[in-house]
């Protein structure tokens, strides 16, 4: 995927409509289109600090969208199925092999790969179909992308604002090391389920 052509249209977009713009490109992401967040977030934060946007309201604008989508893909799938769900995908370049990925992941994690998914590129955008199939509790799948939008979303806007005028920089870091980052915020995921588990089954 080539990255320039998809940064000039996050810069302009965000540029231009702002929160606005942020929520469409947003909820476009988490509908499997190629937009990434990994593209959009640092930005969002680079104009955090040019003063253009507030953080809170920038990671609750970016949650709320991320919740959107996820929850369009969520009732696609719960409403229409895997087939036709694949067939539509084919018009945006998602084959049969990425929704196996995605479910592969879902049937495996349950509820934890909703979380975790959304700091692994290729699944991210994909998890809530299996999710939707499976017709699991809408409600424990709102809270559960909600959690992973808001670790994920807010990461990568504070990479941004942390870079500041050197953003690009922050988002060439994050590509460079994007497999490391997804393994080590999984990772973190999984420790703390384990830890509650552990100290709910001594109480």
């Amino acid at each position: 995927m080539v990255l320039g052509p998809i940064v000039s249209i996050v810069i302009s977009t965000m540029e231009n409509m702002g929160y606005l713009g942020l929520l469409i490109l947003m909820i476009l992401e988490s509908l499997a289109l190629p937009i990434p967040s990994e593209a959009i977030l640092p930005f969002s934060g680079y104009l955090i600090y040019l003063g253009k946007l507030n953080l809170v309201l920038t990671i609750i604008d970016a949650t709320v969208a991320s919740i959107i989508g996820s929850l369009i893909e969520y009732a696609l799938s719960y409403y229409i199925g895997y087939s036709v769900v694949l067939k539509v995908g084919k018009f945006m370049g998602l084959t049969e092999s990425h929704l196996k990925l995605a479910e592969s992941w879902f049937n495996k994690y349950g509820w934890l790969s909703i979380i975790a998914a959304k700091f692994v590129p290729g699944v991210r955008a994909l998890i809530s179909i299996p999710a939707g199939i499976a017709r699991m509790n809408i409600w424990l799948f709102i809270l559960c992308t909600t959690v992973g939008s808001v670790i994920w979303n807010t990461a990568l806007i504070y990479i941004g604002l942390m870079f500041g005028t050197s953003w690009e920089a922050g988002l060439a870091t994050i590509t460079r090391y994007a497999d490391y980052l997804a393994l080590a915020f999984v990772f973190i995921i999984i420790l703390l389920v384990l830890v509650f588990k552990r100290r709910s089954a001594n109480t």
